[in-house]
């Protein structure tokens, strides 16, 4: 009973480091594939809505993208990338305003791997069941672009709703 109890307390201790001390900014990263464009019409000049599903975790998104910043094409690859913050070595990136920030900081920055970053909202998360399965539902405002993600809630567990966060994009070749 004595070892059952202490390696209960073990295990517990390391889900509590794990959720406290993040090893990475990243939080998750996966690989998408462009499959629908503008599905329901273009609504605005320079933004459109790309449905996407990912390789690695199976997942499917529904984004709203600047298409002047980050154009993409049907059948096109990206690295989507969520993190806590854009600071490399894991410090907590600052809620106010900096207009230096990155030109003249001399903290390293993810900004610099990808090609496209927003800052965001985690407003909804929702439990559903598709095909069988348990599935979440994330939905993130960037400033009224909005994203939708849906797939394993082990991969999303880590995100809370009001939770703020960063996407990151890369366009792959």
């Amino acid at each position: 009973l004595r070892s059952t109890f202490s390696s209960l307390l073990t295990s517990y201790w390391l889900k509590m480091d794990a959720q406290f001390i993040q090893k990475s900014p990243v939080i998750f990263e996966d690989t998408f594939v462009v499959r629908e464009k503008d599905k329901a019409g273009k609504k605005f000049d320079i933004v459109s809505r790309y449905e996407c599903r990912s390789d690695l975790y199976e997942m499917d998104a529904v984004i709203d993208i600047n298409t002047d910043l980050f154009p993409l094409e049907k059948g096109q690859k990206f690295l989507l990338a969520f993190a806590w913050t854009l600071n490399k070595d894991n410090t907590a990136f600052s809620n106010k305003y900096d207009e230096t920030f990155p030109t003249i900081s001399s903290t390293p920055s993810l900004m610099n791997e990808y090609d496209y970053v927003m800052h965001g909202k985690v407003f909804k998360y929702k439990d559903i069941q598709k095909g069988g399965q348990n599935l979440v539902e994330l939905y993130v405002s960037f400033g009224g672009l909005l994203m939708q993600l849906s797939g394993s809630p082990d991969k999303l567990e880590s995100i809370e709703v009001d939770s703020n966060l960063f996407l990151l994009l890369k366009a792959l070749k």
